[in-house]
């Protein structure tokens, strides 16, 4: 392996198995509202990875992230309806009954009527 030229040491590479756990961490942390520079500080502080290593996670946790989303227009009006369902029930059992009423009318709208 050629020597740095920053002196430091090289460092092993990952695994396939490492890279997909770094690849789902990063996108978990995507998922709760992180931005990619939060992704690229993470993999460098975390596992000790240079800033253009942890660049090149990036597009493979942007395909998960485009993954995620890849069903059908029904499941994905399914899940949003059964999200809302669940916020309605939450919302009336703590006395919220705006915020039941809102989901109501989200689950109106996503079954079209």
């Amino acid at each position: 392996m050629p020597k740095r030229k920053d002196g430091k040491e090289n460092a092993a590479r990952a695994s396939a198995a490492e890279k997909a756990y770094r690849y789902n961490r990063l996108f978990q942390l995507i998922r709760n509202g992180g931005t990619t520079h939060d992704c690229i500080r993470f993999a460098v502080n975390t596992w000790g990875v240079s800033e253009a290593t942890a660049r090149k996670y990036i597009p493979e946790v942007r395909a998960l992230v485009r993954k995620d989303f890849e069903v059908d227009r029904a499941q994905f009006a399914a899940e949003l309806m059964q999200q809302a369902s669940s916020v309605q029930m939450e919302a009336r059992r703590t006395g919220n009954l705006a915020v039941a009423l809102g989901a109501i009318n989200a689950l109106a709208k996503l079954a079209n009527l």
